[in-house]
């Protein structure tokens, strides 16, 4: 019969670590699963520096991180119990098997919170290893200033309890101790400019001249064009300094990293959500039209004005709804959206946003929806498949992780995913950087150089 256990364990008594852990292990044998999760409640910490030390002590580097400053809540995760990876067409399915396969054969005890982490390419190349999907060692969740600690192992390889136990106990508890008693430090932004860009500018706006005749012809509706930059420091760059940096600078933005390797790490400020589930509602964020902040109140106060009452601004963000809309129409759900954007105001850009929700009738992977929604008019253009196609011809660089989903996934198949704009690539002394600007009727190519100089010197303002 299954074991009882008690709902959370003493974290800093060793004995009752051991006790619990060797229960939950016991009961998942029990159970015939595979795998076991364990939780319980922690002190007041910073999950992302709880994370990082942990990272230092991991055998497995593989890590992930999502937070939203304005509200607090946050997930960060490190360590690898098992991974998958996958590439071409069906990357989406494959690593939905994945996770269904391993969630589904999880033994839990409250109040663990398992989840699988994702990350996926924008394209949908045969030899990208981007598409990847991992079940953390440790993970730390915190919602309402509440945070929660899940520990994730295979009952399979637990040769010798008794040594895993007191290792992963003794990791825990010094990190812990690390964090809580050291206060944090943060390097501050690096004095690094924008190199020089006009091989870049003048491909862009011939991009865009591009882009504008395939509008008059009819062939397009919208086609959002990226660009990207390298800049170098020779020390390399600092990826929990810049995280600091962007989560004290972009308070409306999801704050992400995700990487596996300490030297190969992608990590941005987002402020677009692709989609959420959560006990059966849905939400998905339509996000197009910008304008850059004021330097005075009155400034912005134009800006914002000339960005609500634009035909142009508000035609490229109708697309993006409409197409949401019709999507999830299609996959059996009706939304609930205002009438009128919102103007969404960060710290150098404001955009038009509009905030849509469905309830579900029926439950449906949420990985299924994400591979019905990306790629986005948001980040590719409309009608897809004839943007794609374009964009292959005008973009001369693979965008990889940009402007593609990432997220994490439950065992009910909910989660959330967010686009990963606003990025940087991190690879050693090397930062690569990417912005994109959406191309519709009435666009000016001087002026969408600019938007794109805008959002690459706000990732290059964050570098540490």
């Amino acid at each position: 019969m299954p074991v009882s256990l008690p709902p959370t364990f003493d974290l800093w008594s060793e004995h009752e670590f051991h006790t619990h852990v060797s229960g939950v292990i016991a009961a998942a044998a029990q159970a015939g699963c595979p795998f076991f999760s364990l939780g319980t409640a922690l002190p007041p910490i910073d999950p992302l520096r709880l994370m990082a030390v942990l990272m230092q002590v991991s055998d497995q580097p593989d890590h992930f991180y999502l937070e939203q400053p304005h509200t607090g809540d946050s997930v960060a995760a490190c360590g690898r119990v098992v991974a998958a990876v996958a590439s071409g067409k069906r990357r989406f399915q494959e690593l939905q098997q994945f996770c269904e396969h391993t969630l589904g054969r999880i033994w839990t005890s409250a109040p663990a919170e398992p989840r699988v982490f994702c990350q996926f390419a924008f394209g949908d190349g045969a030899t990208t290893t981007i598409n990847h999907a991992f079940l953390p060692r440790w993970q730390i969740t915190q919602r309402h200033g509440q945070a929660v600690l899940t520990l994730n192992g295979r009952c399979d390889t637990v040769n010798a309890p008794e040594v895993a136990l007191w290792q992963d106990w003794q990791l825990l508890w010094r990190a812990l101790a690390s964090v809580l008693e050291s206060p944090p430090v943060c390097p501050p932004p690096l004095a690094i400019a924008l190199p020089g860009l006009a091989d870049q500018s003048r491909a862009f706006m011939a991009g865009v001249n591009r882009a504008l005749e395939l509008l008059e012809e009819g062939r397009l509706e919208k086609l959002v064009l990226a660009c990207t930059t390298t800049v170098e420091q020779p020390t390399g760059f600092n990826w929990l300094g810049t995280l600091h940096n962007l989560r004290q600078q972009y308070h409306n933005c999801y704050v992400f990293s995700v990487g596996q390797h300490w030297q190969d790490v992608f990590l941005g400020a987002s402020p677009e959500r692709l989609v959420r589930i959560e006990n059966g509602l849905l939400w998905a964020d339509a996000l197009a039209g910008s304008r850059p902040r004021g330097q005075t109140d009155h400034e912005d106060q134009r800006l914002r004005q000339g960005l609500y009452h634009s035909p142009k601004e508000r035609h490229e963000h109708q697309v993006i709804v409409e197409f949401l809309c019709q999507t999830l129409y299609q996959l059996g759900m009706t939304c609930e959206l205002p009438s009128e954007p919102r103007i969404l105001e960060l710290s150098n850009i404001q955009h038009l946003q509009t905030l849509i929700q469905a309830r579900m009738a029926q439950p449906i992977h949420i990985l299924d929806i994400v591979a019905a929604l990306h790629p986005t008019p948001a980040v590719a253009g409309y009608p897809r498949a004839v943007a794609r196609e374009w964009l292959s011809h005008l973009e001369q660089f693979d965008r990889n992780g940009y402007a593609a989903p990432l997220g994490w996934v439950t065992p009910q198949g909910e989660g959330e995913f967010i686009v990963g704009i606003r990025s940087a690539h991190l690879q050693g002394q090397r930062a690569h950087l990417f912005a994109g600007a959406g191309i519709v009727q009435g666009s000016q190519p001087e002026r969408e150089w600019q938007e794109i100089l805008l959002k690459l010197q706000a990732m290059v303002s964050a570098l540490a």
